[in-house]
């Protein structure tokens, strides 16, 4: 490494955000441009980034032995000419730039020399008078450390012996304040809230606050974090400094202690806040080869005493390097230029901890700085890579997913997925046979939605021994299989749709099969059924069908079955099976050969085909295996289906407390809480009250429709719900109280707990009673009719009579509807019924009222003045109606 890549600091030009200025043992100007990544960069040129690469346009090397650099806070049309301030060892400060043309104010060439020479630690310029330059020296017995000067004032000539030794043009700034006699400055800063007021690190011990117009220390605070101050331009009071690996916020208005400490592993060389981040402040530690962040925003929210909140990240813009310096970047969002001790140059964008959100809709947001917002949405190319559950459950539910009553199987049609589709069809079939009343369970209990396995479990299961022909080998000697056979199994067989009592339902089943395309499938379920014959037919018609001659080949070897010939000729062919049977690529084919091939009746190939459909499994089960290997094997099959959330597992648990738990273990893991609410809407509503994972199931369902905007799926969804529902109607909500106990006199109420009514001394079952013209509950009486002055007070309710009701009898408007049932009888008729006007209070019976209203609007009650009738949003419109005669 030649000591001209030495870089001991680098900055972004303030006035031209693609230029930046590196200093070592010269000062030199770089320009940034962008470049593809395989454009290839030579000296003087160096690679940044893959997109950027910089470009050498000066070298100032007429300044040596540097310590300090400070760009000038004011704007230049020409990156070239913008005037920088370089401290140097001996303690001059020299005004210059990197253009060669004559400086027409007069500035560039002026220095500042000291009486006598110690270094520079530190340069700031004022940001408010930009003509303001501060210098921080060490500590000599008869000089100031602390010096302020006015670049624009005129300058003069040198006057000390040590002056005209060092200086090399003879304009020499003269200072226009001191401070810090016999004292040393470690680092000055110019506030950004007062103006001349300036902060400096003195003594290493104290930070001082010095007023320029009144020349005099203005706040002081003890404090060994006095290196790098620097101000933040987001907040005018707040300031940063460190002293070894420890960094310290300061707040101006109360400079006594500060407001946060900050932990590094290292001690710090250099601090600086971003410019372009509210609230982020970085330092670098030595012989580090990353950066340490401090978030400390959220501690601007809170107050003194409040615990602060800081998010600390790290970050490594050259790995396997260490950093000497950085810059940021002044006007690019969290861009920052990195140097490391081998002279590598890096610039940097710091990537923000994005904060992510997912609406109901599926679309993803996160933020891309403060000013750009990412969206994705279910429509994004990207969703095709994620098996989102949401895009499903949105997907299947425009396709009226579960809204299909008469024809459940229906519902599993709009899916791509292929348990679904055969928990539908369990469902429709299992419906049908609870519906239909003609499906009995051993004992005669009715079915309710039970499982194989509840009738394999609900007693002890005793079977008998079945030697079943083989059928379709005319002319051999018979041959036969041994099945099981008891009234649990038969059931189960019914449930699997392998109930086959007769030929029609096999050759209607087999039919079916053949005509879905699964002729492999319908070949094996004959040859489990010992039709040899049948299933080869049944595989010549698929090989012609599908166009897959190998099914001929198939059928052909299963046509040799050998059940009438010798043992010899038996050997060969299961030996030559048993083969080939590995290169089937077909389930069904592969069962069926292994059921053919099978001498001692384990049938462990069979039942270990997890690709043949579950019915199918447990129907062979079913029908082969002996009572303990069949409990067993169930057994075993619902745990393993039960654990892996598989809802073929209904087959087996049904829907009772075990198809419950399978149902929450399959929304564990796949979070369809829509399949599950579906179910229990058109099959479980009878047992919503005995479990509350159902009804939470189904709400979850219905706040996600809402949240979709899906209105039109949950209207029909509450249709369903209300259809399917089987309690009772709702509670009575509203009634009539006494005016003094306040207690309700309501005779006929339908109130959840009420289970007789209360007060069927005063004749709510039969208008021949005596009307109820007093309170029940104290015995006052009821308000009278402000036109017939009888206390009010009817019969309501229904009654078991064919009796007219008194007011029928009294007002004479006709008798009980003909097609009103004698056992369901409204007891009142409307003309009878108590009413009031909402202003007024004042009532009667409502068929008086009515003729009163007729002819008047005034309130009957000869003392009240309220126009009842004018109310009445009735008369409002009749009133506003207009006729119109034509001439």
């Amino acid at each position: 490494m030649t000591m001209s890549s030495v870089r001991v600091d680098v900055q972004w030009l303030p006035a031209a955000p693609d230029h930046f200025l590196t200093w070592g043992t010269d000062l030199q100007l770089y320009q940034v441009q962008d470049a593809t990544p395989a454009e290839a960069v030579q000296p003087p040129r160096l690679r940044l980034s893959p997109h950027s690469v910089a470009s050498l346009l000066a070298t100032n090397n007429d300044i040596q032995y540097i310590k300090c650099v400070s760009w000038w806070p004011g704007v230049e049309a020409d990156p070239a000419q913008q005037l920088l301030a370089v401290g140097q060892a001996n303690g001059k400060v020299a005004l210059t730039n990197f253009s060669k043309v004559a400086d027409p104010r007069g500035i560039k060439g002026k220095e500042f020399i000291p009486k006598t020479a110690r270094p520079v630690n530190s340069l700031a310029w004022s940001t408010q008078e930009h003509q303001l330059l501060a210098v921080g020296l060490e500590k000599v017995r008869t000089d100031h450390s602390v010096v302020v000067c006015d670049v624009m004032r005129p300058s003069q000539a040198a006057s000390y012996t040590f002056d005209q030794r060092n200086s090399t043009s003879g304009d020499v700034l003269k200072p226009l304040v001191e401070f810090g006699n016999a004292e040393t400055a470690h680092s000055v800063a110019f506030s950004l809230h007062t103006p001349r007021t300036l902060m400096a690190g003195m003594n290493n011990k104290q930070i001082k606050l010095f007023d320029l117009r009144e020349n005099k220390v203005i706040a002081s605070t003890n404090t060994k974090a006095v290196y790098g101050i620097c101000t933040d331009i987001h907040n005018e009071h707040r300031l940063a400094s460190y002293f070894e690996s420890q960094v310290s916020i300061w707040d101006l208005r109360n400079i006594e202690r500060p407001v946060l400490n900050l932990d590094a592993n290292k001690p710090v060389t250099k601090l600086a806040w971003c410019p372009s981040r509210l609230g982020l402040v970085a330092s670098l530690c030595r012989d580090s080869p990353s950066m340490r962040l401090y978030d400390i925003i959220h501690y601007a929210a809170g107050g003194e005493d409040q615990e602060p909140a800081v998010i600390t990240r790290s970050i490594t813009p050259d790995p396997g390097t260490c950093i000497s310096t950085f810059s940021w970047h002044p006007t690019h969002e969290n861009r920052l230029l990195s140097a490391s001790y081998a002279g590598n140059l890096v610039d940097y964008s710091v990537e923000e901890r994005i904060t992510v959100n997912w609406s109901a809709t599926s679309a993803l947001v996160w933020t891309q700085g403060k000013k750009t917002l990412h969206q994705v949405d279910c429509q994004h190319p990207v969703y095709g890579h994620y098996d989102d559950v949401l895009t499903a459950i949105v997907t299947r539910a425009r396709k009226k997913y579960g809204l299909y009553m008469d024809t459940l199987a229906m519902n599993g049609d709009v899916t791509d997925d292929i348990s679904l589709r055969n928990l539908w069809t369990w469902l429709d079939a299992a419906k049908s046979l609870a519906t239909s009343g003609n499906f009995k369970l051993p004992g005669g209990v009715p079915y309710r939605y039970q499982g194989v396995w509840s009738l394999m479990t609900a007693d002890t299961l005793s079977s008998d021994v079945m030697n079943r022909p083989w059928i379709g080998h005319e002319g051999q000697k018979q041959q036969f299989a041994k099945v099981f056979r008891s009234e649990e199994r038969s059931r189960a067989l019914e449930l699997c749709s392998w109930g086959f009592e007769n030929e029609g339902l096999l050759g209607s089943f087999l039919a079916q099969l053949e005509a879905a395309g699964s002729h492999t499938r319908a070949a094996a379920t004959a040859v489990f059924n010992q039709r040899i014959k049948q299933a080869v037919q049944i595989l010549q018609r698929g090989a012609s069908s599908n166009k897959m001659p190998a099914l001929n080949s198939t059928a052909m070897a299963l046509a040799g079955f050998p059940t009438g010939y010798t043992e010899e000729r038996k050997g060969l062919w299961r030996e030559t099976c048993v083969n080939l049977r590995a290169q089937l690529t077909d389930p069904y084919l592969r069962a069926m050969f292994a059921f053919l091939t099978d001498d001692a009746d384990s049938f462990d190939p069979v039942l270990g085909e997890t690709d043949m459909a579950i019915q199918d499994r447990v129907a062979f089960a079913c029908t082969y295996l002996s009572d303990v290997r069949l409990v067993d094997y169930l057994e075993k099959l619902n745990t393993r289906l039960t654990e892996e959330g598989n809802l073929d597992g209904i087959l087996l648990t049904g829907l009772c407390s075990e198809g419950i738990d399978l149902l929450q273990r399959y929304v564990d893991l796949t979070g369809d809480v829509q399949t599950v609410a579906l179910v229990t809407i058109h099959t479980l509503q009878h047992a919503i009250a005995k479990d509350s994972r159902l009804a939470h199931w189904v709400q979850s369902y219905r706040n996600l429709l809402d949240s979709l905007c899906l209105w039109n799926e949950r209207a029909q969804l509450d249709v369903i719900m209300n259809e399917n529902k089987h309690a009772e109607r709702p509670p009575q909500h509203i009634y009539i109280t006494c005016n003094f106990c306040k207690k309700g006199i309501t005779p006929y109420i339908q109130a959840a707990g009420r289970p007789r009514n209360p007060y069927a001394r005063f004749g709510t079952g039969s208008s021949s009673k005596s009307k109820m013209q007093a309170c029940p509950n104290c015995r006052k009486p009821l308000p009278r009719c402000s036109l017939c002055l009888v206390h009010m007070g009817t019969p309501a309710g229904w009654g078991n009579t064919t009796q007219k009701s008194s007011a029928q009898e009294e007002g004479g408007e006709g008798s009980a509807s003909a097609s009103t049932p004698s056992s369901k009888r409204k007891l009142t008729h409307f003309s009878s019924w108590i009413t009031w006007c909402q202003t007024c209070r004042h009532g009667g019976h409502a068929h008086h009222l009515m003729e009163w209203f007729k002819e008047h609007t005034e309130c009957p009650v000869t003392t009240c003045t309220c126009k009842c009738m004018s109310l009445d949003t009735v008369s409002k419109v009749a009133s506003s109606s207009v006729s119109v005669v034509p001439k």
